[in-house]
């Protein structure tokens, strides 16, 4: 069994593969500590391969897996959930940017990357996890990354959340609690009992209560960037 440090637990890993350990190399750790455990079966396997939209490499099955049964377990016992989004650290703090797949989210923080240069830092381009830990929303990277492998071990605490459209002109438009909350079910996995939705329930509300969360309208252009940097300075 190897152990992880992901989101601030200590994660064991039992695993079939040589290719899960080397995708998560990066949050290997030597300590002994457990949180927790998580022990991957054909079964679960199975079971990602049956609902996969398309046929991947069978390693990818665990990896998807263990994910899954990590974002239970935080969200049952750790006050926790995954979003789906591209997040990077501005200023000390995080800025998620969050929306369907294939809207350009990935592009979008690109180009934060190429204007901001080393004054941003990814933190995960498709899926952090977001914990709510003394009065304060966390996110954090992970070790699944998407398809360009961006992210880094580090973690920040948030300061905006934009969901991304795609348009001609650049805008934010603040968004209300209840749309708020919509966007954001739309992004995560959502558990299949009634007391952990309750729990995700409340942590979301939570959320759009206490970080400002935007529709952000916007091009492939550096004013893209800079409509996000304006609405930043106004929070």
């Amino acid at each position: 069994m190897n152990i992880y440090k992901i989101a601030d637990l200590n994660i064991g890993v039992e695993s079939k593969y040589d290719f899960t350990n080397k995708y998560m190399k990066d949050y290997l750790i030597s300590d002994t500590k457990v949180d927790f455990t998580v022990k991957v079966t054909d079964e679960m396997r199975e079971y990602e391969k049956s609902i996969a939209i398309e046929d991947i490499p069978e390693p990818y099955y665990e990896l998807t897996a263990i994910l899954r049964s990590i974002c239970e377990i935080i969200l049952d016992k750790y006050n926790g959930f995954f979003l789906h989004c591209s997040c990077l650290e501005y200023e000390g703090k995080a800025v998620i940017f969050t929306a369907k797949s294939g809207t350009g989210k990935s592009t979008h923080t690109r180009l934060w990357r190429e204007i901001l240069g080393d004054k941003v830092t990814m933190i995960n381009d498709d899926k952090p996890i977001v914990r709510y830990l003394n009065r304060e929303f966390i996110i954090y990277g992970t070790p699944w990354n998407g398809k360009h492998s961006l992210s880094n071990n580090i973690k920040a605490p948030i300061k905006a959340i934009y969901y991304l459209h795609q348009a001609e002109e650049n805008r934010v438009v603040k968004c209300d609690p209840i749309s708020s909350i919509s966007k954001l079910l739309s992004q995560t996995i959502l558990p299949d009992n009634t007391e952990n939705m309750h729990s995700l329930l409340s942590m979301l509300e939570r959320l759009v209560t206490d970080i400002p969360m935007f529709d952000l309208y916007c091009n492939i252009s550096e004013d893209a960037v800079h409509t996000v940097l304006n609405s930043l300075n106004e929070i």
